[in-house]
């Protein structure tokens, strides 16, 4: 009884394809998800995924934290530069101290 069901693998770009199809159409989700044999909630489901990422990536989100990210290395290379030059300086007086 038990039937085992094959799941398609959909890529990136068949799912950007079907969602501007379904954004611009001339067709209707249902006659696109029939030609797909796809259901309505997975279309609607990739839509609601592809508007959300542009809508992030135009509010600059996404650039925003790689900006961040950037800045705290750069704060965290600078601490480490500035703990190997003290121990530059404290190691030179050191040997001064030899002579």
């Amino acid at each position: 009884m038990s039937e085992n069901r094959r799941y398609r693998k959909f890529g990136a770009q068949q799912k950007t394809e079907l969602v501007l199809a379904s954004l611009r159409g001339p067709k209707t989700i249902t006659e696109l998800c029939r030609e797909q044999d796809i259901s309505e909630s997975l279309l609607r489901k990739w839509r609601e995924q592809f508007l959300a990422a542009g809508a992030e990536r135009l509010s600059g989100k996404t650039e925003r934290s790689d900006a961040d990210e950037l800045r705290k290395q750069v704060s965290r290379l600078e601490r480490a530069l500035g703990r190997k030059t003290l121990e530059v300086e404290i190691a030179g007086e050191l040997l001064r101290g030899w002579e």
